[in-house]
């Protein structure tokens, strides 16, 4: 191929990978919350749904929203990521509420216990940690240590970087090497400086965790609003393929697919949420695209360049068999799922137009194979029970099998699932809260 033509097949590609990036990335079916991960555990670390006074596990890949409440137990730590360059990292015995999540604007606040925040690059988003008497606005790329004593005393280090602190008297600018103490409430603190507090194994574990984040490989292959990426480097390979540039391919074993292993949680305003138990699955099943390749399942992050939000899942829903599962409707004895394949459309099930209505389209008699590329691969469908869905880990112990005459006659999903959700369906784990 002469060089002309091979630079006008690539400017071909090129477009219409972004033709297929704007028609599944468009601005209309944009999600209007912000979502962040549970990217780190260490020991005993649960969640508290929105205001509620129940306590629940939390999950490594878990997504928290507005309202939701993170909490460490005794030599317990955490990390939250809320985008590709900030994240919040909890010490032992602390609690923090997230009240406010949108794209690119967090804030957090600090009930008690240490806190560190890390900006860990150049970024416009704006972020907020509030005390009880204070708030602490990180100006640039930094190290931020935020306190809050059991007495409501909060203590703000700044490490490296530079932080505004607002009160009620106005804003006062901490510098890198310095520390505020404030006192009293937040409609009259007292304030007094000080200098940089020592170092203690709090602030070590941090710097380790910097050091794992700075070298990872994996995120120079995925846009940079794709956040999580830097957890696949241990756990898989990049390859380029022909049809459709970097993919990552997972070290996994014979029989493994993608959206089968974990479960189906319900959270506010996405709803149906898939929570993966892979350690590295957070990217590759709330970005992207999944296909069967020469190197098995290969996982596309979707070009570099252009915007990219996160979705809950990227599978397309279907139900098939007669029955009468908990809180089911339109007659669905079992539902399966399938992974999208690149280029595939994304028929979003939540948002603006989704609440306070039921929302629901069926397809019936739809052959699911002629819909979904990946339904085609040996093991790209999974399906259950309509009754086990939501209710508890996905495996092979309740993993059913439909059989091809069930793919020919399914009713293809699109908008809601018609199925209800309980109060396991809130849980991240089964584990116990110590």
């Amino acid at each position: 191929m002469d060089m002309k033509r091979l630079l006008l097949a690539t400017m071909l590609l090129a477009s219409g990978i972004l033709r297929a990036q704007s028609a599944d990335e468009s601005a209309g079916d944009a999600p209007d919350r912000g979502v962040a991960r549970i990217s780190m555990i260490n020991g005993n670390v649960s969640v508290r749904h929105g205001d509620s006074g129940e306590l629940a596990a939390a999950a490594m890949n878990a997504p928290l929203v507005t309202t939701d409440r993170l909490v460490t137990g005794e030599g317990s730590r955490a990390e939250i990521q809320f985008d590709s360059a900030n994240a919040i990292r909890l010490a032992p015995a602390t609690e923090v509420r997230l009240g406010d999540l949108q794209y690119h604007r967090y804030q957090v606040q600090l009930a008690v216990g240490t806190t560190i925040f890390r900006v860990l690059r150049d970024t416009d988003a704006q972020v907020e940690i509030s005390t009880p008497s204070v708030s602490v606005r990180p100006v640039r790329k930094g190290i931020y240590r935020v306190t809050v004593q059991p007495d409501g005393v909060s203590e703000i280090t700044v490490r490296s970087g530079e932080a505004e602190v607002f009160s009620p008297h106005g804003s006062e600018t901490l510098h890198a090497g310095n520390t505020m103490i404030a006192r009293g409430t937040a409609s009259d603190p007292e304030f007094q400086m000080a200098g940089t507090i020592p170092e203690d194994d709090f602030d070590r574990w941090n710097a380790a965790r910097d050091h794992e984040l700075e070298r990872s490989n994996s995120s120079r292959y995925v846009s940079p609003d794709v956040y999580g990426a830097e957890s696949l480097d241990p756990y898989g390979r990049w390859v380029n393929d022909g049809a459709y540039g970097n993919v990552w391919v997972p070290a996994v074993a014979p029989g493994w697919a993608p959206y089968r292993a974990g479960r189906w949680v319900w959270i506010d305003y996405y709803g149906w949420t898939w929570v993966s138990d892979d350690p590295w699955g957070w990217a590759p099943y709330h970005y992207g695209r999944w296909y069967w390749g020469s190197y098995g399942w290969c996982w596309w992050p979707g070009p570099v360049f252009g915007r990219h939000y996160w979705r809950p899942a990227l599978v397309g829903f279907f139900g098939w068999g007669g029955g009468s599962g908990i809180g089911v409707g339109f007659g669905f004895g079992h539902v399966g799922w399938v992974p999208l394949a690149p280029f595939e459309t994304f028929h979003p099930w939540y948002g603006r137009g989704f609440r306070g209505g039921n929302n629901i389209t069926i397809v019936n008699n739809t052959n699911i194979t002629n819909v979904y590329r990946n339904s085609r691969i040996n093991n790209g469908i999974t399906s259950v029970r309509a009754g086990d869905f939501g209710r508890g880990a996905i495996n092979h112990n309740n993993f059913v099998r439909a059989s091809s005459g069930d793919l020919t006659r399914a009713g293809m999903v699109r908008g809601q699932l018609p199925l209800a959700p309980s109060r396991e369906s809130m849980r991240f784990s089964d584990r116990r809260v110590n």
